[in-house]
C-alpha cells in the first residue's frame, strides 16, 4: 500500500520532485503521476491511488489553485480525512480548502528543521501511522587551520620503548569469549524448533503449524483444497466484485455474476477469499456469499426478502434523479448525510444511468426506465474523474447508511 499520494500541477514539477524525495527519505512510500503507468487511464489510477494511500499531501500553487484536477484530488482527499496541504507559492488554498491549516514551503529548500516541513513531518506520521525516519546525519569536515595561524607543529617523536616493558597480551580474552560463544552455539542447537501459529487474516477455520519458515498460503496447505464449500451471491446489485485484498478500497481482481457459483471455506470476519471455475481468486464482502453445503449452509432468501422493501424516490421535480449535478461537481460526505441508503443508492447508479448503462439489476432497470431521459444503450460506460469519485463517496455514504 502507498504511504503517501502528491497532487500537484505540473507547471511545478520540479518543485514538487524534490518535497517527493524529502518525504521518500523519510521513510515513507511516493506516488506521484510521474510514474502513471502508459496502459491505465488517468482517472482510474489517480482515484484508485488516493484510496490506498494513508496521506495525500497536496502542493498549492498559482497553477495548481486553477488546477480543475488538483481540486477534485484535494476533495476527495479531505472527505477521506487524508488531506495534508502545503503551499509554494505566496498564494492561498481555494475554496474551501482555505478553511484548513496548510504548511508554506515556499521558501523551504531541504531544511529538516524548517518549521513548514516539520509541520508536514507531523501531519505523515500521524497519517501513517510511524514516524519519519532520522535524516542521515553527515560525518565533520576536516578542521582547518586558522589563516592566521603558524605551520602546524611537526608530529612528536615517538616514545622510546622501555626494556622489559611489554603490553599485556589480548589472547586469554579471545579464547574466553570464543569459549562463550560456543557453549551458546551448542545449547541453541540442542533446542526444539519452536512451533509458529498462523492464523489466516480471512480464515476462522484454525490454524496451521509452521517449523520454521514461512506459510505460503493462509487458508492452510494446498489452496487448491482449501476451497471446499460451494456459494453463490445474494446482491440486489446483480454482481459482487472479488478484490485482491480485504479491503473495499484494494483493486479489483473479478466479479461473481447473480447465479453464478464459486468456491469458498468456512472463516470468520467481514471478508472471505473465494475462487472462480476460472481460477480468479481473492476477497468478497461477507455479507452477499450464500453457502450452499458444508455443515453451515446458509438458508435460501425467502421470495420477496432477499432485500429489504424498495420504494423508489421520486427524485427532484418527480424525475427520478435524486442529485441532478453529481456528474458536473464534487459531492461532500456532509450534504449526504440527509439521504437514506435507498436515495444514496439511486443517486449512484444515476450517474451510470446518465450514459446509457444498461443495467442487469431488475429493479435498478425497471426504476430507471420510467423515465423518459434515460436510453439504455451500452453495457459499459467511461465515467469521467469527478464522476468516479462521487460513485466511490456515495457507496461508501450507502454502506454507512444501511
Amino acid at each position: 500500500m502507498v504511504d503517501v499520494f502528491i497532487s500537484y500541477s505540473r507547471d511545478n514539477k520540479p518543485r514538487v520532485a524534490d518535497i517527493a524525495a524529502a518525504v521518500a527519505a523519510a521513510g515513507y512510500e511516493v506516488w506521484w503521476d510521474a510514474e502513471l503507468p502508459p496502459h491505465r487511464s488517468y482517472g482510474d489510477v489517480i482515484t484508485e491511488k488516493i484510496g490506498m494511500a494513508k496521506a495525500a499531501i497536496v502542493v498549492w500553487s498559482q497553477a495548481s489553485a486553477q488546477s480543475e484536477w488538483v481540486r477534485a484530488e484535494a476533495d476527495v482527499a479531505r472527505n477521506q480525512k487524508k488531506l495534508v496541504q502545503t503551499a509554494i507559492d505566496d498564494v492561498m488554498p481555494p475554496l474551501p480548502f482555505n478553511q484548513i491549516q496548510f504548511a508554506q514551503l515556499g521558501d523551504w529548500h531541504g531544511e529538516p528543521d524548517h518549521s513548514g516541513w516539520r509541520k508536514v513531518l507531523l501531519s505523515l506520521e500521524e497519517l501513517c501511522g510511524r514516524a519519519p525516519v532520522a535524516a542521515p546525519v553527515p560525518p565533520p569536515a576536516p578542521a582547518s587551520p586558522e589563516p592566521s595561524a603558524p605551520n602546524p607543529l611537526p608530529a612528536s617523536p615517538a616514545l622510546p620503548i622501555v626494556p622489559g616493558a611489554q603490553k599485556p597480551s589480548p589472547l586469554p580474552w579471545i579464547i574466553g569469549a570464543a569459549l562463550i560463544l560456543g557453549a551458546a552455539l551448542v545449547w541453541w542447537m540442542m533446542q526444539p524448533t519452536p512451533m509458529r501459529t498462523v492464523t489466516s487474516a480471512g480464515s476462522g477455520s484454525g490454524s496451521a503449524a509452521v517449523a520454521g519458515g514461512e506459510a505460503h498460503d493462509d487458508a492452510g496447505g494446498n489452496p487448491a483444497e482449501a476451497f471446499v464449500l460451494a456459494a453463490v451471491i445474494n446482491d440486489p446489485e446483480g454482481f459482487t466484485n472479488i478484490r485482491a485484498e480485504p479491503s473495499s478500497q484494494a483493486p479489483i481482481v473479478g466479479k461473481v455474476l447473480e447465479g453464478e457459483k464459486f468456491l469458498t471455506y468456512q472463516q470468520t470476519g467481514a471478508w472471505w477469499r473465494v475462487r472462480k471455475g476460472d481460477g480468479t481468486s481473492g476477497y468478497m464482502f461477507r455479507k452477499p456469499i450464500r453457502v450452499l453445503d458444508g455443515p453451515n449452509p446458509d438458508p435460501a432468501p425467502s421470495a420477496g426478502t432477499a432485500s429489504a422493501p424498495f420504494v423508489a424516490p421520486t427524485g427532484v421535480g418527480g424525475s427520478g434523479v435524486v442529485i441532478p449535478d453529481s456528474s458536473d461537481r464534487l459531492l461532500s460526505a456532509d450534504e449526504l448525510t440527509n439521504y437514506g441508503a435507498v436515495e444514496l443508492r439511486i443517486a449512484r447508479n444515476e450517474i451510470f444511468a446518465r450514459h446509457g448503462f444498461r443495467f442487469r439489476n431488475p429493479t435498478l432497470r425497471a426504476h430507471f426506465s420510467q423515465f423518459s431521459w434515460y436510453k439504455p444503450t451500452s453495457d459499459t460506460v467511461q465515467l469521467s474523474g469527478i464522476e468516479k469519485a462521487n460513485v466511490a463517496l456515495l457507496k461508501s455514504a450507502e454502506a454507512a447508511a444501511q
